[in-house]
């Protein structure tokens, strides 16, 4: 579910960038197992495409996908 408010924005795509962590999430299919709310907002990367998520996988090594939300889903 997308949030309109800081820090989400109403963005698609959360990175959470916690080291301990490193997971994106598709807030569109977003499950209540994906804990979305536990993520403290200074954890909070927020994008609109896949693509730009994608960019900063390159740029930004162990990122994995929610296996969640990420699960039938069509952006991967």
């Amino acid at each position: 579910m997308r949030r309109k408010y800081s820090p989400f924005k109403g963005q698609r795509f959360l990175v959470d960038i916690n080291p301990l962590s490193k997971i994106i999430h598709d807030l569109d299919s977003e499950k209540k197992s994906c804990n979305i709310s536990k993520i403290i907002d200074p954890h909070i990367k927020m994008f609109d495409t896949m693509s730009q998520v994608n960019h900063y996988r390159l740029l930004n090594s162990g990122y994995e996908l929610c296996s969640v939300c990420f699960k039938n889903n069509k952006t991967k």
